[in-house]
């Protein structure tokens, strides 16, 4: 075999065997992906400082006082970095140069991110349902109501792993009858848009709704644990975009029904009341205002309505 023939032989050899090479080697495998870092959970630590006892704000808030002027910078930038640190939302809510609430906000991330909001929402004393001799599974609300010693008045919702709060300053009865009267024949987006969305709640589309207010519904004395209580506020009723009626009721007030109908009167006057005591109807010239009492005089739903 002449040198020639022999070159083309070995070099055609070598092309099979890098072909084949190439057909025996396995594919490479894709990368795995990259999942982002899951930021740590609130510690126990950062926990307390948020919450207080009885569900109360915090020390982290020290120099912030609800319904009192807005806090100075230096509290302002320390709160905003512990957030930042903690990887929580906190926010002041600052209406007319006055603290109208304060709004925290944690999401626990992973698989098991329910039992963080679990835990943490057991400090704002979420109420046990079901149980006892009902027959009714035991469980949690998931929406909640109650007011602390010293006088806050608390939200908390709680959705899988993630746990809202917002603290605002208790209203008192004047200003809850106060604001019942300005709400009436007002315009619904107006009111939407003052009141906060998250506050409003749309029961029956484009005709009736629920104003949530700062007030305790269930009477002064009661610190939290009503599930019906989760729904008290203002009932509002609108027809072509006007409140035309406004109604809320008070539960359990036997306590304070002096001071509750005592309230009525000095806000609207002397009423006309009906045989037995209980209706009682005050009559203005673009509303007519009834407050209906139970037997025993415990229970009261108050409503006015544009004439």
């Amino acid at each position: 075999m002449s040198a020639k023939v022999w070159l083309a032989a070995m070099v055609a050899g070598s092309v099979v065997v890098i072909v084949a090479g190439s057909r025996e080697r396995p594919d490479p495998l894709p990368p795995e992906p990259r999942l982002p870092p899951e930021s740590p959970w609130l510690s126990r630590e950062a926990a307390a400082e948020i919450v207080g006892s009885g569900g109360s704000l915090g020390p982290l808030f020290a120099g912030v006082t609800l319904g009192g002027s807005p806090p100075l910078p230096e509290v302002r930038e320390r709160i905003a970095e512990f957030a930042r640190a903690n990887h929580v939302e906190i926010e002041l809510e600052i209406v007319d140069d006055e603290v109208a609430a304060v709004r925290f906000e944690v999401k626990y991330g992973g698989c098991c991110g329910y039992e963080g909001a679990d835990a943490l929402a057991a400090r704002m004393n979420r109420p046990r349902t079901g149980g006892g001799c009902m027959g009714v599974e035991p469980g949690f609300l998931d929406d909640w109501v109650f007011a602390t010693e010293e006088g806050a008045h608390v939200r908390a919702r709680v959705r899988v792993n993630r746990l809202t709060v917002r603290w605002e300053r208790m209203a008192t009865f004047d200003e809850l009858l106060e604001r019942a009267d300005r709400l009436l024949g007002t315009d619904r987006g107006a009111a939407a848009s003052n009141d906060a969305g998250d506050r409003w709640t749309e029961i029956e589309p484009g005709r009736q709704y629920r104003l949530e207010i700062p007030y305790p519904f269930l009477g002064s004395g009661w610190y939290g644990m009503d599930s019906a209580i989760q729904d008290r506020g203002f009932q509002v009723v609108v027809d072509r975009r006007k409140i035309v009626e406004v109604s809320f009721e008070i539960r359990r007030f036997d306590e304070e029904r002096d001071r509750v109908s005592a309230g009525l009167r000095s806000h609207w006057g002397r009423p006309r009341i009906r045989a037995g005591g209980e209706t009682w109807t005050w009559r203005k010239p673009d509303r007519i205002v009834t407050a209906g009492f139970d037997a025993d005089m415990t229970n009261t739903t108050v409503a006015l309505r544009l004439r």
